[in-house]
């Protein structure tokens, strides 16, 4: 008898050593959504001469039983103005449609692009996100960010531009929380030599035009706050004189007539009326000295993306400022 209770003592005393510290299985799902804290920083300002200079960002998760996994997705947050593809093209064409007789034209070029891309049926997959992690359990309390694309390119963050940043978060029962902020990319200076290069494809323009006040009043705001920092970097470096660049992005095939003739009748003009439109921006309203500064339109012939790839076309419209002295 003394050795049966002996027996019994020693094997619960092993099954409480083997089962201590795991957490027992929730018997009710509590049908509730994990709430979520996140804290990002105000301005994300990488520096491009340091190799992984990264952005900090705290994370607490508050629920009632554990967390099973997580996601954290960052995506460009561009606007409805700067949208490519034939959707875009479709509700540029809208917006343009009876505002000046310029602009009825410009809404009829881009109704037939529209109408060729539909004609062509070509269809593509969606993209991976720009960044994203996944893990499982709860996520980090303290999350860092290199601002570098998971994608196999690699690619660092736009100047100047907002990127939506994503937690998703599920629990054992696949109860969701979510939340999203904007991740705001300070103006980055990219030394090159003697000289320095700020690329820009957040400034906001109307479709195949360069006049600010075709925009509306939200979009006027956003193009206000991106130049002013830009402003304020300029004025980081008196000494030097700046060249404002325009590039415009291309709506056919390369090294085609229908292209040559799209750059010299359409691409080269509007990237230089863009060009001279910021310069008169910055002059105007930022203080910048207009003998500082030149504009030069260089149309489609540097872009950065294929001129149909729907997801990375919009960073062909861009202006890129290069100080020099």
């Amino acid at each position: 008898m003394k050795m049966k209770k002996l027996i019994f003592v020693v094997f619960t005393v092993a099954i409480i050593a083997a089962c201590k510290g795991t957490p027992a299985l929730p018997a009710v799902n509590p049908g509730t959504s994990p709430e979520l804290e996140v804290k990002l920083p105000e301005m994300f300002s990488p520096n491009p001469d340091i190799a992984d200079d990264k952005m900090t960002i705290s994370i607490a998760v508050k629920h009632a039983i554990p967390i099973k996994d997580w996601t954290i997705q960052i995506q460009p947050a561009r606007r409805q103005t700067a949208q490519s593809g034939q959707a875009g093209v479709v509700q540029a064409a809208q917006q343009l449609a009876g505002q000046t007789p310029q602009a009825a034209q410009a809404a009829q070029r881009l109704e037939g692009q529209a109408a060729a891309a539909g004609q062509a049926g070509q269809t593509r997959q969606p993209r991976a996100p720009f960044f994203e992690q996944t893990g499982t359990g709860f996520p980090p309390k303290t999350w860092q960010w290199n601002g570098k694309s998971s994608r196999p390119s690699g690619e660092m963050v736009q100047s100047a531009t907002d990127y939506q940043f994503t937690l998703s978060v599920n629990d054992l029962f696949g109860n969701n929380g979510v939340y999203e902020g904007i991740i705001s990319v300070d103006v980055l200076v990219r030394r090159e030599g003697d000289t320095l290069r700020i690329i820009v494809p957040s400034i906001i323009f109307p479709p195949n035009a360069s006049d600010f006040a075709l925009l509306s009043e939200e979009d006027r705001r956003s193009n206000t706050r991106v130049l002013r920092r830009i402003a304020n970097a300029l004025n980081k470096y008196p000494d030097y004189k700046i060249t404002v660049e325009g590039h415009s992005n291309p709506t056919t095939a390369p090294n085609t007539p229908a292209r040559t003739n799209e750059e010299a009748r359409e691409l080269k003009p509007l990237s230089e009326s863009r060009a001279k439109s910021v310069v008169d921006f910055l002059v105007a309203n930022d203080n910048i000295p207009r003998v500082r500064l030149n504009s030069v339109g260089i149309g489609g012939v540097r872009t950065v993306a294929d001129y149909n790839d729907d997801d990375e076309s919009w960073k062909n419209r861009r202006v890129e400022f290069i100080l020099h002295k």
